[in-house]
């Protein structure tokens, strides 16, 4: 299992470095701004212009992207700058790149550890009011502004629709925008030093260690619980006592690995963000791997001898899952455990292969971990030893 995790964290890490490096590798696409009704030419595009856009899903607007074909030979990146960066700059935890602008620095939060790039802003006071600008060109097209970037010479802003489903039009991006990255070009372009041009932003390879170890450990959770919906027994006769395993062993894994992106991280601009990814996805995914592999665990390793019980069924449901699945559940009579909600909830097999009244052989184990588990079967034993057993 570790193993996989470990597999898989090497692959997170090769899918952020190829993303970080294919970011500016756009598809030049030409805006010819055909209407698909009728056919007809509605203009052409401003000279230089780019455009690509992402699906983030179907009742999502995409994010979109537009962008200019020249930039002066820098690396820059910039966000809007989020409640959740605050915190983590005042205790100094992260380090903010703070150009003396209330405004600017009120509104953007610049990702990037070249002191260079920062030093360099704090004196652009024509490139800092022509990105305000931007702010105000989103809410007058009526998106959000993601981040906005300069690299390999090209310069362009990520937005998206405020609205849920209905993306604006390529046509009214391209003619707000693109003159305002333009003259933002031109900005840089006369107050960026020569000295500061040409250097590459580096790779944050330990970002993205911990990052893939997050995701590493989300999917490992959702390998070793996945069986369990096609085949939910044999199973911990309650949740609530593996959960009270789970959660403390989860919250120390994490709590590990944030200690040690705080100390092989140190104080970046990108240090927050990697503890909020391990603080929500890494969380839930440590939580799911702790309660899957102390499920296995707990089962896989007791070697007590179980108390039989010969129960009868006394209901059989179904329900419709969120997913669509369906979930199968026995009432049974003659056991003393839990049957939380509709009862023991059991795979399609067994479902199938019995009726109500019709007798099964219930097995409770111990279980290793001091957390009882059962299985079923409906092949009963001798019923001289399943009496005394019960008894």
């Amino acid at each position: 299992m570790w193993m996989l995790a470990g597999l898989v964290t090497m692959i997170g890490m090769a899918v952020i470095g190829y993303r970080h490096r294919m970011e500016d590798r756009w598809q030049l696409r030409a805006l010819t701004f055909i209407n698909p009704y009728t056919g007809k030419r509605m203009g052409a595009p401003p000279e230089g212009a780019l455009y690509s856009e992402q699906q983030t899903g179907n009742r999502r607007a995409p994010w979109q992207r537009i962008g200019f074909d020249q930039a002066p030979d820098i690396e820059l990146r910039v966000k809007a700058r989020r409640w959740w960066d605050y915190p983590f700059t005042a205790i100094g935890l992260s380090v903010a790149c703070r150009t003396g602008s209330r405004s600017f620095d009120r509104a953007f939060y610049l990702v990037t550890d070249q002191r260079s790039i920062c030093r360099a802003l704090k004196g652009c006071a024509t490139t800092q009011a022509r990105m305000l600008r931007l702010l105000d060109e989103c809410e007058r097209q009526n998106v959000r502004f993601r981040h906005f970037r300069v690299r390999r010479q090209r310069i362009w802003v990520e937005v998206v629709s405020s609205r849920r489903r209905k993306a604006p039009s390529r046509m009214a991006l391209a003619r707000a925008f693109v003159p305002l990255l333009r003259d933002i070009s031109e900005a840089l372009e006369a107050e960026i030093p020569v000295a500061v041009r040409g250097r590459r932003e580096p790779f944050a390879w330990k970002a993205a260690l911990f990052a893939g170890a997050s995701s590493a450990l989300l999917v490992g959770g959702l390998v070793l619980l996945a069986p369990i919906m096609f085949s939910p027994l044999p199973a911990p006769a309650s949740m609530v006592g593996l959960l009270s395993l789970a959660l403390p062993v989860a919250a120390i894994v994490i709590g590990s690995l944030m200690a040690l992106t705080i100390v092989l991280l140190g104080r970046t601009s990108r240090t927050h963000l990697v503890l909020l990814e391990l603080a929500l996805a890494g969380y839930l995914g440590a939580l799911m791997t702790s309660y899957g592999l102390l499920r296995e665990a707990n089962m896989a390793f007791d070697q007590a001898a179980p108390s039989q019980y010969v129960v009868e069924v006394q209901e059989k449901t179904t329900r419709r899952s969120s997913r669509g699945g369906t979930r199968r559940y026995l009432r049974v009579d003659g056991w003393g455990g839990p049957q939380p909600g509709s009862g023991v909830r059991v795979g399609s097999a067994l479902y199938r292969s019995v009726r109500e009244g019709d007798s099964l052989l219930l097995k409770e184990y111990p279980g290793r971990l001091g957390v009882p588990w059962i299985q079923m079967h409906t092949a009963l034993p001798d019923t001289r030893n399943a009496s005394g057993s019960a008894e």
